[in-house]
C-alpha cells in the first residue's frame, strides 16, 4: 500500500515513531522506516528492517550509529558482494572517521586507489600495498611493503611479496633478505625458498644457493638436485629471473636517460629509478686495466662507496646503492650543477654575492662536520665537488671517487684539477690529512668565491702552496671586512696546527660573521673595488647579469622571483626589524621540512625565502607527509617557538617531501595547538 506522508508526519510529531516506521515498512519504504526507528534509539530494529530489505549500506550506517562494532564488522562481509552499496557505506564510514572500514568498503566497490590511500592512512600498509599491486603499480606496493617490514620485521607475507617485487627489479641482495624472513614461515618455505635460491645464484653466492636448495629438497625430495636444474624448472631458464630482466635497464631497474659526463676510466649517467620513480645519477667505474692500478681503483671505489653510503646528512650527496657488478654507484641527482659552474662562465671567473657564499660555506661546513665526526677526510674538496640541488640546496659529494678516475695518469695530468685547492701536507705527504686539510681547501674555495681569483693563481701550484703567502682576500674585496678576512687567512695557514682544528669551530665563527653588513658593503662598494669578474683573456668584459628575474608580485607585497645566480625560484618578502627578528628565530629551527630563510637584508627591507616546488596540501596529508611536518614543528617547538598557522595554505607538498611554510604574521597559540592542527590536516 502507498504511504500517506501526512499520516507519517503526524505520528512523528506525536512521538509515535514505531507506528510511523511500520507504515513505511509496509508501504515499501524500508530505508525511511529504519531511519525513524533509529531516531528513537531502536537501532536493532532499524538494522533488522534494513537487512530484511537487502539495504546493507543502511544497516551498516545504523550499526555504526549504535556503536555495535561486531555487527558493523559482520555487515562488511555482506557489503563485499554489493559494490554500489559498499561505495555508499564507504562514504559514511569516512565521514565518521572509520578509516579501516572505509578502506575495505572501497575495495569491495572496486575503488582500489581510494582503498589503498585509506589503508595507508589507517596504518594498514600491507593491505595498501596489495591494492597498489592489483592496480599494477608495483613500485608503490614495494615501498609500502618496505615500510611495513620496518614496523613489523617478522611479517612473512609482506616479506614474500616484497621479495618478489625486488627480484623483479634485480635487487637481488635486498630481495634475499626479505625472502629469508618469508622462508621461515612453513606455508611459504617452498615458494620463497625457490626464489631465494635464484637470488643467491644471481649474487654469485653458489654455495649459499646450493645450501638453500638442500633445505628445500629436505622438505620436498622430488625437487631437482642442482641449482641450474631448479632454476630451469621453476623459471624456464637456468639463469632464473635474470632471464626476464629488461635488457635496456641497468640491473633491471635503472633506465638511462642521458650521459652527464665521462672521464678516462669512468662515466656518469642520468637515469630513472624504475622502483622509486626518481631521477638518479649513476657513476660507473671502468677499471679496465688488469694490473695493480686497476685492482686498486676497484677496491678504493668500493671502499669510498661504502663510506659515502654510511653518511646520512642533508648537506651530503646521498648514495643509494653500490653494485660491484659493473661496478657502479647510484646517487641522488643534483640537477643544479656545481659550484664550479657558478664560479666559471666560459673564459670568465666570477665572484659570488656574499649571501651566496654564506649559504655555500655554511652548507659545506655542516657537511664536513658530519663527515669528520665519522673519521672521514674528504681530501678532494674543490668547487666541482660542491653540488646544487633543484631548489638551491648545497651538498658535498665525490668522496674520493673523482680522483680515482685519474689513476694511471701522470702526477701532473692527474692533479691539475685539484692542486689549486690542495694543502701543503697533501702535496708533500709530510703528515696524515685530517680535518684541517679539508678546511684549507675550503679556505681556497671561499677566497675564490668572494674575490673571483685564486689565492694561488698557478701555474706552479706546488711551489706556491708550499712557499707563497697569498695576498689577503680583503685586498681584492675590501667590503668583506676584517673578521671574514682573518678567518680565511687562518684556514690558509701552511702549518696544519695553526689552522682551525674542526669544522665545528669554523661553523661557529661563520655563524657570527656580520653577513648582512658584508652584503650591504658589497652593494655600496665602487665597482672597481668589487671585482665581479676576473678575465683570463683580453676579450671585452661581459655585461653584468641581473640577479633577480621577477615572476609575479602579490598584493601583500611579496615577490616571486628567479635567482639567476643560484638558479632557483625564491619568494622575496618585505622585512622590517620585527619580521627580521621573527625570521631569524624561525631559521634557527633548521629542518629539511621547514621553509628555508636564505638571507635577511634588514637595511634593504627584504628577506629571501625558499619557494618549494610543489602544490598546497589540498587533500589529507598521508602518513609520511604528516610525519615530515611533525618533524618541522618539533624543531620549532624545541626552540621555544610556535607556528600558529598550521593549515593547508602553509603546507606545500613538494617532490619527495612536505614543507611547512613560515608564518609571516603574528604567531599565537601553543605547541599542542600546532600538533592538533596537524592532526586535522591528516584527517581531512
Amino acid at each position: 500500500m502507498a504511504v500517506d506522508d501526512a499520516v507519517v508526519q503526524a505520528l512523528v510529531r506525536e512521538g509515535r515513531h514505531e507506528e510511523a516506521a511500520r507504515i513505511c515498512a509496509e508501504g515499501g519504504q524500508p530505508a525511511r522506516a529504519a531511519e525513524l526507528l533509529a531516531a528513537v534509539w531502536k537501532h536493532a530494529e532499524a538494522i533488522r528492517v534494513a537487512t530484511d530489505a537487502g539495504l546493507y549500506d543502511e544497516a551498516y550506517r545504523h550499526a555504526v550509529g549504535a556503536q555495535d562494532r561486531e555487527l558493523a564488522a559482520s555487515l562488511l562481509s555482506s557489503l563485499a558482494a554489493r559494490p554500489e552499496q559498499a561505495s555508499r557505506a564507504a562514504s559514511y564510514a569516512e565521514a565518521r572517521g572509520r578509516t579501516s572500514d572505509a578502506a575495505r568498503l572501497r575495495e569491495a566497490a572496486g575503488e582500489l586507489e581510494a582503498a589503498a590511500t585509506l589503508h595507508e592512512r589507517a596504518g594498514e600498509l600491507g593491505d595498501a600495498a596489495r591494492c597498489w599491486k592489483e592496480l599494477g603499480d608495483v613500485r608503490k606496493a614495494g615501498m609500502l611493503y618496505e615500510r611495513r617490514l620496518r614496523d613489523t620485521p617478522d611479517d612473512a607475507e609482506s616479506a614474500f611479496e616484497l621479495g618478489q617485487i625486488l627480484a623483479r627489479f634485480g635487487r637481488w641482495d635486498h630481495a634475499a633478505r626479505a625472502l629469508q624472513i618469508a622462508a621461515d614461515r612453513e606455508e611459504l618455505a617452498i615458494p620463497a625458498g625457490k626464489l631465494l635460491v635464484a637470488c643467491f645464484d644471481a649474487l654469485g653466492m653458489t654455495d649459499a644457493a646450493q645450501s638453500r636448495l638442500d633445505v628445500l629438497r629436505a622438505l620436498e625430495p622430488s625437487m631437482p638436485a642442482t641449482v641450474p636444474e631448479l632454476l630451469r624448472a621453476s623459471f624456464g631458464d637456468e639463469r632464473g629471473p635474470r632471464s626476464a630482466s629488461r635488457d635496456q635497464l641497468i640491473a633491471g631497474r635503472y633506465r638511462v636517460v642521458r650521459a652527464l659526463g665521462a672521464g678516462g676510466t669512468g662515466r656518469v649517467l642520468l637515469a630513472e629509478d624504475a622502483f622509486y620513480g626518481r631521477e638518479v645519477a649513476i657513476k660507473v667505474l671502468h677499471a679496465g686495466s688488469s694490473g695493480a692500478a686497476g685492482r686498486d681503483a676497484l677496491s678504493r671505489f668500493a671502499r669510498e662507496a661504502k663510506v659515502a653510503a654510511g653518511i646520512d646528512h642533508p648537506n651530503v650527496v646521498q648514495v643509494y646503492e653500490y653494485q660491484p657488478d659493473g661496478p657502479f654507484l647510484v646517487m641522488e641527482h643534483m640537477s643544479g650543477g656545481t659550484l664550479e659552474d657558478r664560479l666559471s662562465n666560459g673564459d670568465v671567473a666570477t665572484a659570488l654575492p656574499a649571501s651566496v657564499v654564506q649559504h655555500v660555506g655554511r652548507s659545506v661546513l655542516s657537511a664536513l662536520e658530519a663527515v669528520h665526526r665519522r673519521g672521514v677526510v674528504h681530501r678532494d674538496l674543490k668547487p666541482a665537488n660542491v653540488f646544487f640541488g633543484r631548489t638551491g640546496e648545497v651538498k658535498l659529494g665525490d668522496f674520493g671517487v673523482a680522483h680515482l678516475a685519474d689513476l694511471g695518469a701522470t702526477l701532473t695530468g692527474a692533479m691539475m684539477g685539484t692542486l689549486a685547492y690542495m694543502s701543503p701536507e697533501q702535496i708533500t705527504g709530510s703528515s696524515r690529512p685530517d680535518a684541517s686539510t679539508d678546511l684549507y681547501s675550503l679556505g681556497v674555495i671561499v677566497y675564490r668565491a668572494l674575490t673571483g681569483v685564486l689565492p694561488f693563481p698557478g701555474p706552479d701550484f706546488v711551489a706556491q702552496h708550499l712557499e707563497l703567502t697569498p695576498a689577503r682576500a680583503i685586498t681584492h674585496a675590501p667590503w668583506i671586512g676584517e673578521a671574514l678576512d682573518t678567518l680565511i687567512a687562518s684556514m690558509l695557514e701552511k702549518d696544519p696546527a695553526a689552522r682551525p682544528r674542526t669544522a665545528s669551530e669554523v661553523l661557529e665563527a661563520w655563524a657570527h660573521l656580520p653577513w648582512a653588513h658584508i652584503e650591504q658593503e658589497a652593494q655600496l662598494a665602487p665597482r672597481s673595488a668589487t671585482p665581479v669578474t676576473t678575465r683570463r683573456s683580453s676579450a671585452p668584459p661581459a655585461p653584468p647579469v641581473e640577479r633577480w628575474s621577477i615572476v609575479d608580485v602579490k598584493l601583500d607585497g611579496t615577490t616571486i622571483a628567479d635567482d639567476e645566480l643560484l638558479r632557483r625560484r625564491v619568494v622575496i618578502v618585505p622585512c622590517d626589524a620585527d619580521r627580521a627578528r621573527s625570521l631569524r628565530a624561525l631559521a634557527r629551527a633548521d629542518s629539511p621540512f621547514l621553509q628555508a630563510v636564505w638571507s635577511i637584508d634588514e637595511e634593504g627591507g627584504r628577506a629571501i625565502l625558499e619557494l618549494p616546488q610543489g602544490e598546497p596540501a589540498r587533500a589529507a596529508l598521508d602518513r609520511m607527509r604528516a610525519e615530515e611536518i611533525r618533524i618541522a614543528l618539533e624543531g620549532l617547538h624545541a626552540q621555544g617557538l610556535v607556528h600558529g598557522h598550521v593549515d593547508a595554505a602553509h603546507v606545500v607538498v613538494a617532490e619527495g617531501r612536505a614543507v611547512l611554510m613560515l608564518p609571516l604574521g603574528a604567531r599565537v597559540g601553543s605547541a599542542a595547538a600546532d600538533l592538533e592542527a596537524l592532526a586535522r590536516l591528516a584527517q581531512r
